[in-house]
């Protein structure tokens, strides 16, 4: 019999235990489904050559996929406050189309490919990668919680400050041009047959004005609905969140879209 009681006692302290901790940290995956706009645009060398178009074209791509990490505070009455850091990221193509003397001496429109080397910033560790487009943002969020057995879901909002990875586009491309005497001469001159080293040397160019190009930041806000789930004594919380993003000021060919976090952590 004492051990029914006891059984029972148990139960109903587990039944009543409210999905909540004084504190916890926690990692998880962020899909963001946000999508970058394509653009093309003409080169201007500085005069150039008649008859011919030097053009960037920049493709569009959407879902950022990346890491983040988070700390919240339950022990508060009434409401909940988290702190987030999120990283996303996704590679899109350019290219740069450039006239170019061929072997039986004509001049015809070459497409170069625009990628990073191993040595350059975003790059992948092995071979060349397309340019990376990234989003980072850090949230301080504010949610008022609905306190069910288990699981913990609420609602909020709060302020986001973002930063933004440059877009190599017409503008960035000419940007880097502009900065490369040896390269508009390189360029504006389609009979050089040393034109067909363009590729590397664009290459290089755009891994530098990379280094030297500053971030696009700005602050905004979002909403939020997520939940929280944990057993009680054990240290451990899982969650998911649905965020909303507005303003911050990235990038203006980037849309935000809804970002989903999913992850778990340690909870006190």
């Amino acid at each position: 019999m004492k051990k029914v009681f006891t059984l029972a006692a148990v139960f109903a302290l587990f039944a009543s235990t409210q999905a909540f901790a004084i504190a916890g940290v926690g990692a998880h995956y962020i899909m963001n489904t946000g999508s970058l706009k394509g653009s093309s645009g003409p080169i201007n060398l500085g005069g150039g050559f008649p008859g011919e178009i030097i053009s960037v074209n920049q493709e569009k791509t959407s879902g950022l996929q990346g890491l983040g990490f988070k700390a919240w505070i339950d022990i508060l009455p009434f409401i909940d406050i988290e702190g987030t850091l999120n990283i996303a990221a996704t590679r899109y193509k350019t290219s740069l189309v450039i006239p170019t003397l061929t072997e039986d001496g004509t001049i015809e429109r070459k497409t170069i490919k625009l990628s990073y080397t191993p040595e350059a910033p975003y790059s992948m560790i092995f071979g060349d990668a397309d340019p990376l487009f990234g989003v980072v943002n850090g949230d301080l969020s504010v949610t008022y919680p609905f306190d069910l057995p288990i699981i913990r879901p609420y609602i909020g909002a709060g302020i986001s400050y973002f930063a933004s990875i440059p877009i190599v586009n017409a503008s960035f491309t000419q940007k880097m041009i502009d900065n490369s005497s040896e390269l508009v001469e390189l360029l504006s001159d389609p009979t050089n047959p040393e034109n067909a080293e363009a590729a590397s040397k664009i290459g290089s160019a755009l891994a530098k004005t990379l280094q030297e190009e500053s971030y696009t930041t700005g602050v905004g806000g979002h909403l939020i609905v997520g939940l929280r789930a944990k057993l009680p004594i054990i240290p451990i919380a899982a969650y998911a969140n649905g965020k909303y993003y507005f303003g911050g000021n990235t990038n203006s060919q980037f849309t935000q879209g809804f970002v989903l976090e999913v992850g778990g952590g340690f909870a006190l």
